[in-house]
């Protein structure tokens, strides 16, 4: 252990050399690159853009609105390679050309080139992209159709430009008598053919005219067009075909790239064929056969229900052609054998997934699908790479797609079958096969399913393979409509959906601790600390009592010495009234007063001397309890820690044993578990004596929490051979109850009837509704009953007392505080209700509370679909964290870099405020803040935080973590302007869940 700490000592240390060169080295070249953009800065040119709003190509065209588009890109993009500063004007298309000519804007993108603008506007030498013309008709309008002949005599609609001279060449190329209306404006143009003003209209190809009765009847031609510039800015121009000239030259593709990304989904890539169209009429379902427990491709539940991407795939494919009526039917299969038996029986229309290769699907007598997931596949192997020409190659018989790449691309290596996946990586950790080829997406889910396969290795081939449908060739048209929906999803939409289908890599509590083994020694060591700490303190407050006993007793003792004074006086004044009777008698009356007084003084003194007799018995009683709790405390603690350490030695001189370990371990878990109980029995009996417990009363499933308290222990009653029965009357199910007290109270009875019931004995726990004193409320009576050791009615009548237990630790060999039966006591007072003990010496015991409760209504049933795991991933996260202590910092760090945070470490509050004053407001994402440090407390840190002049700076998300784990504390936290409280020891999955949740609502 003390080299393994050295060794981490010395990585933080080179750790952080790196991380502080590597930020001098940011901060000296970010210097001089800010100088430089300063000086840009300073150079740039304010150019006016004309921006229409023109679906798929500029829209946005408000500056309260988002930019976008074709154009907008294509503007930006000029941008990074000149000085320019955009300044947009907003108007039609007609207004802006009218400003250009005017001087009044300097570019305006989209304009077709003619000779007759060259004079009045400046063409720059590369066009902005190439468009494609289509004439629309209305839906309705059935007297047009395809046939270019159908448009004689009609009129036909076009934008001045070149639309309109497309349109000329068009009915020049066809002979065609019609009609040309020329348009200035887009609008004027849609609404002419809306109203019926015009049949036909000429149209960019990338509009899709949605729900407005407009349909593609014909393809007009193709154009250029330019960003075109005022006459009176030669300096634009010039700087425009220079921009130009670098653009297309380093990327070719600019252009085709940019115009796949905002026209794939056109009105013409949209329209069905007559065939395609014909096809989809005739069919009402389509029936997909699927590769059983393929994922994430493909599989099928413990329901039946298929999921995995082709569950998502299939129908976005008719979405994608607007036809979402048809009805998909989904069929699994076990092997590819199947598979392909069922294509060609007719029973499925198309086969999923296959290998998207000509060859292969030629020797299977099937038609291949464009690809629906574009993947590299990976070899997975242990050990040294292997010679894949020479290597014994794990092929699953299952699904047979693996052995159809390997027949393409490895014909020659030799090969083994195997049942599935998993038995081809469990030969390869077995050394009987050198590799196994698994898809890319495959591979991420098989390394996730089991822990043994992190121990391979990884590598990408170098040929991809995608996988796709199959079907028939007799189905061919079906296969037509399936790759044009495929062609028009996103290309990404497989890949996106697969992660969905994952499995979850989550590391369990007992992995966690065997590899850190000692963070529980440390966190056992901590608790005997904070035992003793209590322990101390309530020694002092104790003797505080005793001394302030001794001073009341001291200053009695001197009344008393008074009052015998006064007695003495009084004596020798009654002596001098007797000789003086006959001269005194007026007086008479003055000396009855005189005795009655001396009466009062004598019962006075009585009443006193009984008080400070029963004040010394109380000091000595508590005196005794003190003594009596601190040696069974003692012996309580040291007998789990005496196991701990113990078992640890043994641990450390049987290093190769791991059968040992293992149970040395569990051995260590179960003592550590003893000791956390002592330390919860002494912190709630101080929180109940200082009134600080509050009820929390929340809607409750009474009958899931009775049955949860009870099951805890049916693991502890089967191993000591107990005999358990039970039984729940309770009619209304939701309750108003404080569930964590009332099943503290529940589980401290039952354990103490298993604990002290011996093997073979029974018990019966009951639970029985009653009616309530009060409309709406009712009444739960709980019972348990054992055969047990049984107590003498002179324990039963103390029980209840703090310290209280029959035997000792030593006696009985049954470990405890005795003050479980104190806690239970008070909380039933506290929540109102009553308590009762029966028990007979040898016998057994019974005991029965009663707790009033509001009847509640059973809540909506939550929809489980919903529910979600979660996986801990902050990677590109950065926290700072305030921790003066070292080992609560070093596990910090780990857990949280483990999940991908940057974390940076300050030791007490004036380091945190320093850090984030020196660093960008948005340089840390959270703030993960210790309460009891030195120079400066997280109280006092959060709040100057809140304080800060930059407002990113003083609403960065802080989170408490802190020993201080009482609600009192948590609600100081939030009342400190902290948004989240942690307790330590710390619960990882609660840390990881708090630190999500306030991360998702701060964006």
């Amino acid at each position: 252990m003390r080299y393994i700490f050295d060794q981490c000592l010395k990585v933080f240390n080179l750790k952080s050399m790196f991380c502080l060169l590597a930020t001098l080295a940011c901060l000296l070249g970010s210097s001089e690159f800010m100088a430089e953009i300063a000086v840009e800065a300073n150079d740039e040119k304010i150019v006016r853009v004309g921006y229409y709003e023109e679906a798929g190509f500029q829209m946005g065209a408000d500056d309260n609105r988002v930019k976008s588009g074709y154009s907008y890109d294509y503007l930006q993009r000029l941008k990074m390679l000149n000085s320019w500063k955009y300044e947009y004007v907003y108007g039609t298309y007609g207004e802006l050309y009218e400003k250009l000519l005017k001087g009044e804007i300097d570019l305006l993108p989209g304009l077709a080139h003619t000779p007759d603008r060259e004079t009045i506007i400046n063409y720059p030498n590369q066009p902005m992209g190439s468009i494609q013309y289509l004439f629309f008709k209305r839906s309705t309008t059935d007297y047009i159709s395809s046939e270019p002949s159908s448009f004689n005599g009609r009129r036909i609609g076009a934008l001045t430009g070149a639309q309109y001279k497309v349109a000329e060449k068009f009915l020049s190329d066809h002979n065609i008598q019609a009609q040309l209306v020329q348009y200035s404006d887009i609008k004027e143009r849609d609404d002419a053919l809306k109203k019926g003003d015009i049949d036909i209209m000429i149209a960019e190809g990338y509009n899709s005219f949605q729900n407005m009765g407009f349909e593609n009847c014909q393809e007009a031609g193709t154009s250029d067009y330019y960003l075109v510039v005022n006459k009176a800015r030669p300096d634009i121009l010039a700087e425009l075909d220079q921009a130009q000239y670098r653009l297309y030259h380093e990327n070719p593709y600019f252009i085709s790239e940019l115009t796949k990304k905002w026209f794939n989904r056109t009105s013409f890539t949209t329209t069905l064929s007559k065939v395609e169209r014909k096809w989809l009429a005739e069919h009402d379902t389509f029936t997909v056969g699927y590769l059983d427990s393929y994922l994430p491709y493909s599989a099928t539940d413990s329901d039946g229900n298929v999921i995995g991407v082709v569950k998502d795939i299939v129908p976005e494919i008719f979405k994608s052609l607007n036809f979402t009526k048809i009805k998909i039917i989904y069929k699994g299969y076990e092997n590819i054998t199947q598979l392909n038996e069922a294509l060609h029986n007719r029973e499925v229309d198309v086969i999923f997934p296959v290998v998207s290769n000509y060859w292969i699907t030629e020797i299977h007598d099937v038609l291949p699908s464009v690809p629906a997931v574009s993947s590299y596949f990976n070899v997975l192997y242990a050990g040294e790479y292997p010679d894949l020409t020479k290597a014994r190659i794990a092929v699953s018989k299952r699904n047979g797609i693996m052995d159809d790449y390997r027949v393409v691309y490895y014909p020659n290596s030799e090969f083994v079958y195997y049942n599935n996946a998993y038995d081809c990586l469990d030969a390869v950790l077995q050394g009987k096969a050198d590799a196994v080829f698994v898809s890319e997406l495959r591979t991420e889910y098989l390394l996730r399913s089991k822990e043994r396969y992190k121990d391979l290795n990884t590598a990408q081939l170098l040929n991809d393979g995608a996988l796709g449908f199959a079907g028939l060739r007799e189905n061919i048209e079906g296969m037509q409509v399936l790759d044009h929906g495929l062609s028009l999803i996103d290309k990404d939409f497989a890949l996106s959906r697969a992660y969905n289908y994952m499995p979850k890599n989550e590391i369990t509590t007992i992995d966690f601790f065997r590899k850190h083994l000692w963070i529980p020694v440390g966190g056992l060591s901590l608790i005997f600390l904070l035992i003793l700490f209590f322990v101390v303190r309530e020694s002092r407050k104790k003797g505080e009592f005793l001394r302030t006993t001794e001073a009341q007793r001291q200053q009695l003792a001197d009344q008393v010495e008074e009052i015998s004074l006064l007695n003495e006086e009084l004596s020798a004044m009654n002596q001098e009234l007797q000789s003086r009777e006959a001269l005194l008698e007026e007086l008479s009356e003055e000396k009855d007063m005189q005795l009655a007084r001396t009466r009062i003084l004598n019962q006075e003194l009585q009443n006193q001397h009984l008080e400070l007799k029963e004040a010394r018995a109380a000091a000595d009683k508590a005196n005794d309890a003190k003594t009596a709790f601190l040696f069974n405390m003692s012996h309580d603690i040291r007998t789990p820690l005496n196991a701990i350490i113990g078992f640890t030695e043994l641990e450390d001189r049987m290093s190769d044993n791991v059968a040992k370990h293992k149970e040395y371990r569990k051995k260590i878990k179960m003592a550590s578990h003893q000791l956390l109980d002592i330390l919860n029995n002494v912190l709630e009996m101080s929180r109940i004596e200082s009134k600080k417990i509050v009820i929390e009363e929340e809607l409750t499933d009474a009958v899931e929490l009775f049955n949860s308290c009870l099951a805890i222990f049916e693991g502890e009653m089967r191993n000591k051979h107990l005999e358990l029965s039970s039984s729940c009357e309770i009619a209304d199910h939701f309750l108003y109850i404080d569930r964590t007290h009332v099943s503290e109270v529940m589980m401290n009875i039952i354990s103490n009837s298993v604990k002290y019931t011996p093997d073979g004995g029974s018990i019966f726990v009951g639970v029985k509704e009653l009616p309530g004193e009060k409309v709406g409320e009712c009444t739960i009576e709980f019972t348990v009953r054992d055969t047990g050791i049984g107590m003498s009615q002179e324990f039963v009548d103390k029980i209840f007392e703090q310290f209280s237990r029959a035997r000792t630790t030593s006696q009985s060999g049954i470990q405890g505080t005795g003050l479980g039966m104190a806690i239970v006591k008070s909380m039933i007072d506290i929540m109102g209700g009553t308590i009762k003990v029966n028990s007979k010496l040898g016998e057994g015991t019974e005991m029965v509370f009663k707790l009033p409760h509001r009847i509640g209504k059973a809540p909506a049933e939550a929809d489980d679909g919903q529910i979600q795991g979660d996986i801990w991933d902050f990677s590109g996260r950065r926290i700072l964290m305030a921790e003066d202590n070292e080992f609560n910092a070093e596990i910090a760090t780990t857990l949280l870099e483990d999940s991908g945070f940057a974390v940076d470490r300050v030791r007490d509050g004036l380091e945190c405020i320093d850090m984030l004053t020196k660093h960008d407001a948005d340089y840390y994402d959270i703030i993960l803040m210790d309460v009891q440090m030195p120079n400066l407390n997280g109280y006092d840190t959060t709040q100057r935080i809140r304080k800060m002049a930059d407002s990113a700076k003083s609403n960065i998300p802080i989170v408490a973590m802190t020993a201080n784990a009482f609600k009192e504390d948590q609600q100081k936290a939030f009342d400190m302007g902290m948004n989240g409280h942690l307790a330590k020891p710390i619960d990882i999955s609660k840390v990881f869940g708090t630190l999500k949740d306030i991360l998702e609502k701060d964006e």
